[in-house]
Formats: C-alpha cells, structure tokens, sequence
C-alpha cells in the first residue's frame, strides 16, 4: 500500500471513530434528556444564585452591618463593655451585629470585639470562643487576637495554652509593637511552668530582634534571673 493511500484509510479511521463517539453522546443523551435537562437547570440556577449573593445580596449586608455596628464600635472605644455587647435599647449591640449579619466581615470584627469586650469583663471562656471565630488579616489585629486567647488561658491558669497561643502571636505577623510583648508574656509562662531555659530563649530573642521595644528595657535583669535559676 502507498504511502498516499496509508495516509486516507487512517483519516478514514479516525473518520469513523469520531463519528461513532458523537453517535454514542447524541443516543446517550436522547435516552437521559428529561435527567441532562434538570441537572443543567439546577447547575445554572445555582451559578446565577452565587453571583446574585456576590454582586448583590452581600454588599447590602455588608452596608445594613456597618449601620448596625456604629454605635456599639463607639461604646467600645469608650470602654462601655456592657453598652457595647448588648447595645442601648435603641442601637444594635456586638452581639446582635454578629449574630444577624453573620458571614460579613463587619460580624467578623464584631467577633473580635466582643472577646475583648469579654476578655476586660473577666469571662475568660466567651473571650476565648469569640477570639478563636475571629478571622483577621489585618497585620496587628489578628496578632493581637492571638495573644489575647493567650492572656485568657494565663486567667484560667492553662499555661500551656497559653505558651501555645502566645508563641503563636509571636510568631505571626512579627512586628516591632506586638511580637516583643508576647515574647515577654511567653517567658513570663515559661517562668511559671519552671521552664528556666525556654523563659531565658524569648528572653534572648526579644533583646536580639527587639532591642528598643518597651518590654526590653529590662530584659537583661530577666535574662540573669532565669540563668540563675537554670544554674548557669
């Protein structure tokens, strides 16, 4: 057979092989029409649900939140705990805002908030269910949640939690205001726990990477005093 010839039967093949696949999808269809046309139906419905809830349903949310949260952002920025979770009487409190308009990020700060709020109240408990719902990007809030949950546990004497949750704080999002304060609170634990070497460890890396923080003003007094009980 000639090459000429070699090349038209294989075109001819593939002819027929494509031919028969979109025979079998046009007979598989016409058998599940009734099933093809509902699922698709259902798909786009669900696709054009999702981009209504983006587009349009969440901003307004999002606008009616910030509304909603005016006023009792301005009772906690005046450390008027209780006004602030629970409002007025005429404004929404924390609680209401991130009940009612959950899934918002405006409920997602209110969360914070509210265990902070919770956290000064002394209900250590709710401030750790609250800070832990707390999503945050924002560099020094979300470092701040952390180690708040750290400063409940201290509360609850759960050390060890509270070395967790504070190393996470140091270690996210390190920065000169926040990472040196929970070192500081981190050794202080350690100090508790009778952990002399890990509490002279943070000690040493805030003076190293820290050096002009507040909290390392008088490190070198903590350093020595850690050595001491190490027995160095």
């Amino acid at each position: 057979m000639s090459i000429e010839n070699k090349d038209k039967k294989e075109k001819k093949d593939n002819l027929v092989q494509v031919t028969s696949f979109f025979t079998k999808v046009e007979n598989w269809y016409e058998a599940n029409r009734k099933k093809v046309n509902v699922i698709s139906t259902a798909v786009l419905v669900a696709v054009l649900l999702c981009i209504y809830i983006i587009v349009f349903w969440m901003p307004k949310r999002q606008q009616k939140a910030e509304l909603a949260i005016f006023k009792a952002e301005q009772y906690f920025a005046q450390d008027s705990l209780r006004q602030a979770l629970d409002g007025d009487g005429v404004y929404d409190g924390l609680l209401s805002v991130a009940s009612r308009y959950r899934c918002t990020k405006t409920a997602n700060r209110a969360r914070y908030e509210i265990g902070i709020c919770y956290l000064q109240m002394g209900d250590f408990e709710q401030a750790i269910k609250y800070l832990k719902k707390f999503k945050g990007k924002d560099k020094l809030v979300s470092v701040q949640a952390l180690g708040s949950i750290g400063d409940a546990y201290v509360e609850l004497n759960n050390l060890d939690k509270a070395l967790t949750y504070y190393k996470k704080a140091s270690k996210k999002n390190p920065n000169d205001l926040l990472t040196p304060r929970y070192l500081y609170r981190a050794g202080l634990v350690c100090e508790k726990k009778g952990d002399w070497k890990s509490a002279a460890k943070f000690y040493e890396d805030m003076r190293h990477a820290y050096p002009n923080a507040m909290e390392t003003m008088d490190i070198e007094k903590r350093i020595a005093f850690v050595n001491a009980k190490a027995g160095k």
